[in-house]
């Protein structure tokens, strides 16, 4: 059996795209060069793999399905390119090297699958993956939509735009939710140091808050009602409002305006 016509597995939220013309114009637009390694999440049957062999030094495929891994395998036999591994990706290890990831990744680990790679001990360079839209916006937050609390743990560190919007049609067999490509750019300069990094993540877990929490309450734990009449003028926010009206930009600037205080 071929990967084209290996059966899809639905316990593990397969969606696989339909045409190799979307493939190659994914691939196109991917930040990937003839120099880079390329981690593939989940390749199912091989339609970004192939379009990957073409614009990378080396694609290592990570996929989970043994039937896919079989096929993916009978596939691209004796190219020197490509490598298929059978594993789980949450599982497997990592490149000690510079290296890049793409995916059309379930949508049901999209979480995990994102944790995974931030939290890596070796970062990749670039994640270029596709996502139910819903799961895009939370970590991309501004200019998409609100920030949550996913984006704004990831936005010092990391760069991160929803680059592409997908019709359901694209894939096989069409998912109940809208899909886009979810891209991740690691930040040569970040904006919190290292050494900040812990004390950064406590500050935005604390003052995030739950529902229902004006930006005033939840502050109130780290800067005295004084300094948070003047935050609101200096950064131009509404302390009536929910925190999810801050920008990350405002965010940032209440993390060092209470640093600089408390130094």
């Amino acid at each position: 059996m071929s990967a084209h016509r290996t059966p899809r597995r639905a316990d593990l939220s397969q969606h696989f795209l339909r045409s190799r013309a979307l493939a190659s114009s994914l691939i196109t637009q991917a930040p990937v060069t003839r120099r880079d390694l390329v981690v593939e999440i989940g390749p199912g049957r091989g339609i970004l793999t192939g379009e990957l062999a073409r614009s990378c030094r080396e694609v290592v495929g990570v996929e989970f399905d043994g039937a896919l891994c079989q096929a993916l395998r009978r596939r691209f036999r004796g190219n020197p390119r490509i490598t298929i591994v059978q594993a789980d990706f949450l599982r497997f290890r990592l490149p000690d090297g510079h290296y890049k990831v793409v995916g059309n990744i379930p949508f049901n680990r999209t979480a995990a699958i994102v944790r995974r790679l931030v939290q890596a001990p070796l970062t990749p360079e670039d994640a270029w993956l596709v996502v139910q839209r819903e799961a895009a916006e939370r970590f991309a937050g501004g200019p998409y939509c609100r920030e949550s609390l996913s984006s704004l743990l990831l936005k010092p560190w990391w760069q991160v735009e929803i680059a592409r919007r997908l019709r359901r049609t694209d894939f096989d067999p069409p998912p109940n939710v809208e899909a886009v490509a979810l891209w991740l750019a690691r930040r040569t300069r970040p904006l919190v140091d290292r050494s900040q990094a812990a004390d950064y993540r406590r500050f935005i877990r604390t003052c995030f808050g739950p529902g229902g929490h004006t930006i005033s309450r939840c502050l109130r734990s780290e800067f005295t009602r004084t300094q948070v009449h003047r935050l609101s003028r200096d950064l131009r926010f509404d302390r009536s409002g929910p925190p999810s009206r801050l920008t990350f930009d405002q965010w940032l600037g209440l993390f060092r305006f209470r640093v600089l205080a408390g130094s």
